[in-house]
């Protein structure tokens, strides 16, 4: 009998956010499974549709997650004990969904493993929003950081009255040589224009 109750909190999504999940049960001897209602919903289909088997749970991983998650599944038929993974899983809509699962594999005192039960979550959501919010901060970053950057050039222009271009491998020579990033050398020369002091910052750039 799979285990009925599972509840998921997947961050940072909120409480409140559908976290799919589902629990499984196997019987090693014959290959049949029983899935929870969530289980099945993961794949794509309503319970009862189908009749769940370890063949069926293959066949609907990604293709290039299928031999690895096998191998590992076929290991612990063999010698029992833990195992967890991260995977994809293509549902019956051809939707790729991410899911992390944990597997049991319950051996008995002889040490032959006659049943294997785990859960599964799809965190699909979960790391699209972690995704998404990284890609934010790097645009962000990048943008604060080009600011920075031209600010900088600009008092190099103005300082030593060269082209952008002059002023840049100015900075670039700077930051090489100081082996600083380029955008806290630009940070430093603005912060030292802001106190009047940008001429002696660039006199001691070498």
């Amino acid at each position: 009998m799979t285990w009925s109750k599972l509840d998921t909190y997947l961050f940072p999504l909120a409480l409140s956010t559908e976290s799919p999940a589902g629990t499984f049960e196997m019987d090693v001897a014959s290959g049949q499974m029983q899935w929870s209602r969530g289980l099945f919903s993961i794949h794509g289909l309503g319970k009862g549709e189908v009749v769940p088997t370890f063949e069926l749970l293959m066949a609907h991983k990604h293709p290039q997650d299928r031999g690895p998650v096998r191998a590992v599944w076929l290991d612990l038929m063999e010698a029992g004990g833990h195992g967890a993974l991260l995977h994809r899983v293509i549902d019956t809509r051809g939707k790729e969904r991410r899911v992390f699962s944990a597997i049991h594999a319950l051996a008995d005192p002889s040490g032959h493993v006659n049943c294997i039960r785990g859960f599964m979550v799809d965190v699909t959501q979960s790391l699209r929003i972690e995704s998404q919010a990284a890609a934010s901060e790097a645009i962000e970053g990048a943008y604060a950081h080009k600011a920075v950057i031209e600010q900088a050039k600009g008092i190099v222009m103005t300082l030593h009255g060269v082209e952008a271009e002059s002023a840049f491998k100015i900075l670039a020579d700077q930051s090489q040589h100081t082996n600083t990033k380029l955008h806290v050398v630009a940070e430093e020369l603005a912060k030292a224009a802001a106190a009047g002091k940008a001429r002696e910052a660039l006199e001691s750039f070498r």
